[in-house]
């Protein structure tokens, strides 16, 4: 008797294992974009209010609160590891412990880095950090913020490598590239065939109607992200009933947001702040 109640319980586990890891496959068969309305910026605000952390208890936090697609700033250590930082100029707290000047700041060693709490409490990542907590949230996007490269190439294959020499090249699937310019994309290409990708306009301007659409339709690229500050009535009469999805940064503000989703066709805002149980109601 007793062996058949455990075999009842293995049983039955092991059934919960399987519906669990199906619905998972059938939540990703959905494009992100189609699910996700916001998008966390720089693995979004802390508990304590900091923002701009990348830091492992930022994501904590917010995916605590729902979250589920997560912008990462990605640099480059002096010693050539890929890590979660916006850039080599801001304080972070950690300034004083790099040795940096008010003259003189730049990239540090993976390990300066890493041994250096951000604000002296959060835990710096490097992107092989990440892609573990991809691994262990199957659940999860990320969106990446590689900024301008004149080297996109030699830097996605770094991180690429990152993905294969460390075993998580399954989560490159739920990698979402953001490119800068139109030959970025056959650069980024080049080196991997990622699924997901989109194009953020910040750094070249709003180019003309006919552009964006002949090279979003050629790329098969579904969402087009700019400032929330670019959005405005000749730019929704641009792309109505284009089929292209839109996205606007960076707004914490919910009735900026309400009012984008609601009545200016905006599908979803890159944010510190807004929850996704907050702008499903706006969808």
């Amino acid at each position: 008797m007793k062996g058949k109640i455990i075999f009842g319980i293995a049983a039955a586990y092991l059934f919960l294992a399987v519906i669990m890891c199906s619905l998972i496959r059938r939540s990703q068969a959905i494009p992100w974009h189609e699910k996700h309305s916001t998008i966390c910026h720089a693995l979004g605000r802390t508990r304590e209010g900091y923002h701009m952390t990348n830091s492992l208890e930022a994501f904590q936090y917010n995916y605590s609160r729902g979250q589920r697609v997560f912008e990462a700033d990605i640099q480059i250590t002096s010693d050539g590891v890929m890590v979660l930082r916006h850039d080599w100029n801001g304080d972070l707290g950690q300034a004083e412990a790099f040795g940096w000047t008010q003259e003189e700041r730049g990239a540090v060693t993976a390990r300066e880095f890493l041994d250096t709490p951000i604000y002296g409490m959060y835990t710096p990542l490097s992107l092989k950090d990440w892609f573990a907590i991809m691994e262990s949230h199957p659940n999860i996007y990320m969106v990446t913020d590689t900024k301008y490269s004149p080297e996109v190439e030699k830097q996605f294959r770094l991180f690429v490598d990152t993905a294969l020499e460390n075993g998580y090249e399954k989560v490159l699937s739920r990698v979402i590239v953001q490119i800068y310019y139109k030959e970025m994309y056959d650069e980024v290409t080049a080196v991997y065939p990622f699924e997901n990708l989109l194009w953020t306009l910040y750094y070249i301007g709003y180019p003309d109607r006919g552009e964006i659409l002949e090279f979003m339709e050629r790329k098969e690229i579904p969402v087009l992200v700019m400032p929330s500050s670019w959005w405005d009535g000749q730019k929704q009469n641009d792309l109505r009933d284009s089929g292209i999805k839109v996205y606007v940064h960076t707004v914490d503000d919910e009735e900026e947001a309400r009012r984008r989703m609601t009545e200016e066709g905006i599908s979803g805002v890159y944010t510190d702040d807004i929850l996704p149980s907050t702008a499903v109601q706006w969808k």
